[in-house]
């Protein structure tokens, strides 16, 4: 029996006195169930020879259990729990045997045996049937724990090494499952912190180092040993952690206050179970009456919903947008599957009626979560209108795989276009949220809103379930130890009849055990033994070896990763040892992949650096061959790399996917393949990757390449990563300094602005300190910048750096002709031009018209002298003109220049290119400012499907093409069209760009105009009220503009008198900070407005005086005395009913 009393208790004897409380002594994983409480100088066992048991009226009981089980390699596949269970179901039994169930508790527990406790009184509590009351006695009777030495937050690496009687093999899975952070015991204590609350509990740790073998130090250490908790004692030792649980005599070191402690307890044990058994009793019958009287009848199922799993047979599938396939070794967890499916087929609870249904899988890193999710996705894709993939494995990884989302939507590459258009899918969807792992990520935001998806979660992270699961989860750590036995012998080609007997299947159990059971371990472990790496009856051992050298490195520090890790290890260093081509070049691929991201590796990046590379004046030293060797032929080239894609799918090591041409690996996988490098070669391996990303971007950024390049984005991103880790000064040399302008060059082209931003940052900052502030190179990556601050409408910042750069280019002139020029101080040489050019477009952004207009025209003249006026560059310089002289109202001048841009742009980058599209955009203004507006809506509105097909919908040129449409709606009459279209895209401007951007203001005014033409006056005050209120820039023409219209608005709505003080503040803006012309047909209108409103109260002095501040006024109201209309009315009303009528309308049509 393993029970063993130590105190002399007979419970047949009815004449010896009846002990009030059992003391329960349980040993660790180290000694024996006696050896443990036994001295080995006085051969004292403490607990029958030394403490008073007669005394205090107390039956000592010893438990043992089997640890050579345990502790040994390969030897059980049994975990805490079945030796828990045991233990309960042995002490009720003994304590049943002698009618005292009710006895108070007092637990001693030595080491492991503390772990063994808590488990079992977890289940004990847990015992809450009528059948099974007999279990929870022993949670109810137990009063008080002391535990010694127990690791309840595990044991350090080197502890558990040095304790294994295996030197060569090393420890067990189980001896590993009690390293410190370790998920078996995380669990643990979490189940029993509840509890803690019934017990008085004493800690107890070693102060003592113990030596066995090359180890030395504490077994078990303080923390571990003696959590903080409130109302816990807490008391060190003077031994080591044998010696802690061992007393010679009553004056031995330790046994004082050991003995204190229970003293204390069985006096107050008795009183205090006693009472608990009381308010027991009553609960339990109260359970078993309610049981008895609970209704047979279970209630009728509801009918499925609309977004439940279809059992209809038919197949609705219309996207399937996963990049993976499972694997072909995947197998079990069926039952798994079948409840997942029964989840996402139940009825919506109440309280997720407006929610999506959300199912989190979470657990160890390399238990199948991914491939499980794979295998689902697949069986049940048929029921879904749409299957959707997110990596989460970063921020910036779910929201690129959003924009994409939306871009293949034709929505635009952004991640809140992709997420609303998600939400907006009436149809049934299915997304998968893969890799979720970081405690800091904010994973609801990825939860698309509404109720008809079902979302499938999967993370390390436990807090998720907790948090986030709406309809359930499922915690995975090893497969079931039949399916895993099953998968090992699949993945090693031994599964079928002919290869796979008892003697295999016992062999590969061993196996499964000692890799816990991890499915990414067994498919590796697999695939060694498929190879003949090992055979099977052979491949425990060595991996036994292998696993401990593993775990001596200070990297390692989990199990489960040790496991993982080990049996990736095993075939990727006998690859290392081929002298082979291919084995070399799967090594060196591997080396790459190991500072990529881990997902979606494209094979074409091999191939656009061979291009980029092949003539090229690049440096490939420190390269690996299968790069550096350039003159193959593209045929040869390839099938070189594929041939170490080979190598490493045929041992598992990384993932192929033909259809898509990409390579992947496990995270777990991923992570180590970086950390087992050296130094040196981390650095050196670090560098080959970065250079050859870099190396596939182009200067020139073709158009063609551009779907290349945001597939690299991902990658740059973990590059990145790592560059900031292993230098923290980056850039630190030239090299990176254009390696990083050129990722900065990629981010910038799809949208991720502040990303650009960063990096550039970086780069001048280096560049200016190096090379100088004014060195070509540095002012490159200023130019870039200020194209990025230009983007993101930090107009202020663009203009101050173009400044800057114009400086220097007035500064640094190639050739001495630069210099023979009158005036000298107005150069005309290309790169001064360039930056008066760029300076041109931000001034108009700034609303400087007329200085914008004075450098654009130095601009053109100079570049058209020097390269002509056919020259891309002096086209771009003639668009920026001619925009400046549109908002100039100088439209003929306008008109020609962005006919002519249009023109040649076509001729040379074809009808829908980026350029083209922004100069027939403003060509179709031209023609609607010259009143041809069935002209203006055909370029308009061909610009505005070009956008829409080659940018998507919601791209921010998209909706300025939608804005720039509604305005020639409006004059064409069909106001109520164009208002539709406005109140449309108003939540898409303010997801994609934000309530506080200019894009927005812009919206906002075109629709209070669309209003006003409507006669829907007070719509279009609210708007414009606010616009004036939000908008503090006086001095730009848009704020002018706004502010005018809300003086023409209520004017109409008959508040002509309350616009005095907006127009006095208008006009004091336009004389003394010449924000628009004196001349400007806004101008005009404000002092009519203020005349109308003095005529009518009679100042005529006032009008006098207005008359004298603005020349050409008196003119204009004579002109305009005939007219029906005010200035306002004319400017913002529609173009079509202006038809006719003399005025302002009829003359700025001609």
């Amino acid at each position: 029996m393993s029970i063993i009393a130590l105190s002399d208790d007979d419970p047949l004897d009815h004449s010896a006195t009846v002990p009030t409380v059992d003391l329960v002594a349980i040993h660790g994983l180290y000694e024996g169930q006696l050896d443990t409480w036994t001295d080995p100088q006085t051969t004292l066992l403490w607990l029958r020879d030394l403490f008073p048991h007669n005394e205090l009226n107390v039956r000592v009981l010893a438990y043992g259990y089997g640890t050579a089980s345990l502790l040994e390699p390969g030897g059980t596949a049994d975990g805490i729990l079945p030796h828990a269970t045991s233990f309960i179901a042995e002490l009720c039994a003994f304590r049943g045997l002698s009618n005292t169930s009710e006895r108070p508790i007092i637990f001693v527990c030595h080491g492991f045996g503390g772990i063994l406790l808590k488990r079992a009184l977890v289940f004990s509590s847990a015992s809450q049937g009528d059948h099974v009351q007999h279990r929870r006695s022993i949670y109810t009777s137990t009063h008080a724990i002391l535990f010694m030495g127990t690791p309840h937050n595990g044991m350090s690496k080197d502890a558990i090494l040095g304790l294994s009687k295996h030197r060569l093999r090393g420890p067990s899975q189980f001896s590993l499952s009690l390293l410190k952070s370790s998920e078996v015991l995380t669990n643990i204590t979490d189940l029993f912190s509840p509890l803690m609350k019934q017990f008085m509990i004493s800690y107890f740790w070693e102060q003592r180092d113990t030596t066995v073998r090359s180890f030395k130090g504490r077994i078990v250490d303080e923390i571990s040993a003696a959590p903080t908790w409130h109302n816990v004692d807490r008391c060190g030792l003077l031994a080591n952690h044998s010696g802690m649980v061992k007393f010679g005599n009553s004056q031995d070191r330790g046994y004082p206050v050991v003995f204190a402690t229970l003293r204390r307890y069985i006096k107050s044990a008795p009183e205090v179970i006693s009472s608990r058994w009381r308010q027991q009793k009553p609960i339990v019958e109260e359970h078993r009456i309610g049981v008895q009287i609970q209704p047979q009848d279970k209630p009728a199922a509801a009918e499925p919903t609309q977004t439940g799993i279809t059992t209809d047979p038919e197949d609705i599938n219309e996207i399937y947008a996963v990049l993976r396939s499972s694997s072909n070794y995947f197998t079990g967890r069926k039952l798994y599957s079948a409840d997942l499916k029964e989840a996402f087929s139940a009825p919506r609870s109440q309280s997720i009626s407006h929610r999506q249904k959300v199912f989190v899988v979470f657990g160890l890193g390399g238990s199948g979560k991914t491939q499980f999710c794979l295998k689902y996705i697949e069986d049940n894709k048929s029921s879904y209108w749409g299957v959707f993939w997110i990596d989460a494995s970063s921020d910036e990884n779910a929201e690129s795989g959003f924009a994409s989302m939306a871009l293949q939507a034709g929505k635009g590459a952004s991640f809140a276009a992709g997420i609303h258009w998600l939400s907006s899918q009436s149809k049934p969807w299915m997304l998968v949220i893969d890799n979720a792992d970081d405690v800091e990520m904010d994973i609801t935001k990825y939860f698309p809103s509404g109720s008809n998806g079902h979302i499938l979660v999967t993370t390390r992270n436990p807090e998720v379930a907790t948090s986030q699961a709406t309809i359930g989860s499922f915690c995975f750590r090893g497969m079931d130890p039949d399916e895993a036995t099953a998968l090992l012998l699949r993945s090693a080609h031994l599964f079928s009849a002919e290869t796979s007997n008892d003697q295999s299947k016992e062999l590969a159990r061993g196996i499964a055990l000692e890799l816990g059971y991890l499915a990414l371990a067994l498919t590796h472990a697999g695939a060694t033994i498929r190879r003949h790496i090992y055979t099977l009856d052979k491949y425990l051992h060595y991996y036994l070896g292998w696993r401990r050298e593993m775990m001596s490195q200070s990297s390692i520090g989990d199990a489960d990763d040790a496991n993982i890790i080990t049996t990736w290890e095993i075939p990727f260093r006998k690859i290392e040892a081929r002298p082979s081509v291919d084995y070399r070049d799967a090594v060196d691929v591997m080396h790459i992949f190991a500072f990529m991201h881990f997902e979606s590796i494209p094979e074409s990046i091999f191939q656009a650096f061979w291009n980029s590379a092949n003539g090229a004046e690049t440096s490939l030293a420190g390269h690996p061959d299968i790069l550096q060797n350039l003159s193959m032929l593209n045929e040869e080239a390839h099938a070189r790399m594929r041939k170490a894609f080979r190598v490493l799918c045929d041992y598992s090591i990384i993932d192929y996917d033909p259809e898509q041409k990409s390579c992947s690996l496990h995270p777990v996988v991923h992570t180590w393949a970086r950390r087992r490098l050296a130094p040196n070669e981390y650095a050196r391996w670090l560098t080959c990757t970065t250079s050859m990303i870099a190396q596939c971007i182009s200067s020139n950024l073709e158009a063609s390449g551009r779907e290349f390049r945001r597939q690299l984005i991902s990658h740059i991103d973990a590059v990145l990563r790592s560059l900031q880790h292993r230098f923290p000064s980056l850039p630190e040399t030239a090299k990176q300094a254009d390696e990083l302008e050129k990722f900065a060059s990629v981010y910038a082209e799809n949208g991720l602005w502040k990303q650009a931003r960063s990096l550039l940052r970086k780069v001048i900052e280096w560049r200016a300190k190096t090379l100088g502030k004014r060195h070509m190179e540095t002012l490159r990556a200023q130019k870039r910048l200020a194209d990025i601050h230009w983007n993101l409408f930090e107009v202020e910042s663009c203009v101050g750096i173009q400044r800057d750069l114009l400086w220097s280019h007035w500064l640094f002139r190639s050739s001495v002709s630069d210099w023979v020029i009158w005036p000298p101080w107005y150069p005309d040489h290309v790169s001064y031009c360039v930056a008066l050019s760029d300076l041109t477009q931000s001034l108009w952004l700034a609303g400087k018209l007329d200085l914008s207009q004075w450098v654009g025209e130095r601009a053109v003249n100079g570049l058209t002298k020097h390269l002509g006026p056919d020259d891309p560059i002096t086209l771009n310089a003639m668009f920026n003109l001619g925009r400046t002289y549109h908002h100039l109202r100088e439209y003929k001048k306008s008109y020609e220049y962005l006919v002519c841009v249009v023109k040649k742009r076509k001729h040379f980058f074809g009808l829908d290119h980026p350029d083209t599209l922004m100069a027939r955009t403003e060509l179709g203004t031209s023609y609607h400012a010259f009143g041809r507006i069935s002209l203006a809506e055909k370029m308009i509105g061909n610009v505005l499907e070009a956008r829409k097909r080659t940018l998507g919908e919601e791209h921010a040129y998209t909706l300025w093409s939608v804005i720039e449409y509604s305005k020639v709606l409006c004059d064409l009459g069909r106001c109520e069209q164009a208002v539709t279209m406005l109140e449309d895209i108003v939540p898409i401007v303010t997801r994609t760009l934000g309530e506080d951007h200019v894009g927005m203001s812009f919206t906002q005014s075109n629709l209070a105009r669309a209003y006003a033409i409507s006669k829907r006056w007070t719509e279009a005050a609210d708007i414009l009220k606010k616009l004036t209120v939000a908008d503090k820039i006086a001095d730009h023409p848009d704020r002018v503009n706004i502010m005018c219209g809300y003086i023409h608005v209520r004017v109409k709505m008959g508040q002509l008198e309350e616009t005095e003080d907006d127009c006095k503040e208008l006009l004091d803006a336009i004389t003394k900070q010449k924000v628009i012309s004196l001349r400007d047909p806004l101008t005009f209108g404000i002092a009519e407005t203020l005349v109308n409103i003095y005529q009518q109260t009679r100042r005529d002095g006032e009008i006098a005086l207005l008359k004298k501040q603005l020349p050409g006024l008196e003119t204009k109201l004579e002109e305009r005395s005939t007219c029906e209309n005010s200035i306002f009315s004319e400017l913002y009303a529609a173009k079509s009913e202006l038809k006719g009528k003399p005025g302002l309308g009829n003359r700025i049509s001609s």
